[in-house]
C-alpha cells in the first residue's frame, strides 16, 4: 500500500491537523482504519495514538482509496498541501451553496427511478440543486452518483 498526503488543514481550536490521505493498494482489500494509522504513522514519524482515522471511501471496484485522519501532534509536511477555503472549494462545497427548491425536495422524495424520469421530463433540470436536496433528505449513493455523471 502506498500513501500519499493530499491536503492538511490546520485546526488549532482543537490542537490537531486533519488531513486526507490518498491511498494506492492494488491487488489488495481495502486496507483497515488499523492499517492506515500504522501506515501514516510509520511514513511521518508519529505516535499511532495520537492518529485517529475518520473515513475511508474506495470506489466501487477501484484499487485505491482516500481517508480522512486527525493527527494530535506536530509533524512536517509540505505546507503547499494546506487547505485554504478561501482560495478553493470542492465539488460537494459548491453543491452546498445551491439553493434547494421545494420542487426538487419534491422529485427526490420518491424512488430513484422516479427521480430520474422526474428529472429527464424537465427542459432544464438543475442537477445540483437536485443533488442537494438528495443529500438533505434520503442521501442515498447511486442517485447522488447518477446526479455528479449528469453534471459532467
Amino acid at each position: 500500500m502506498e500513501t500519499q498526503i493530499a491536503s492538511v488543514r490546520e485546526n488549532p481550536l482543537l490542537d490537531r491537523r486533519e488531513i486526507e490521505v490518498r491511498l494506492n493498494h492494488g491487488g489488495e482489500s481495502t486496507p483497515s482504519k488499523e492499517d492506515i494509522k500504522s501506515r501514516v504513522a510509520a511514513e511521518n514519524d508519529l505516535d499511532t495514538e495520537k492518529i485517529e482515522v475518520e473515513t475511508v471511501y474506495t470506489g466501487n471496484g477501484e484499487n485505491s482509496s482516500v481517508s480522512r485522519l486527525k493527527i494530535y501532534e506536530e509533524f512536517e509536511y509540505d505546507e503547499e498541501l494546506e487547505e485554504n477555503p478561501a482560495e478553493e472549494q470542492t465539488a460537494d462545497e459548491k453543491v452546498e451553496e445551491t439553493e434547494v427548491t421545494e420542487e426538487y425536495e419534491d422529485i427526490v422524495s420518491g424512488t430513484i427511478t422516479e427521480a430520474k424520469d422526474a428529472l429527464g421530463d424537465m427542459e432544464e433540470p438543475d442537477y445540483e440543486a437536485a443533488l442537494q436536496a438528495e443529500k438533505d433528505n434520503k442521501d442515498r449513493k447511486t442517485l447522488k452518483e447518477w446526479l455528479e455523471g449528469q453534471m459532467e
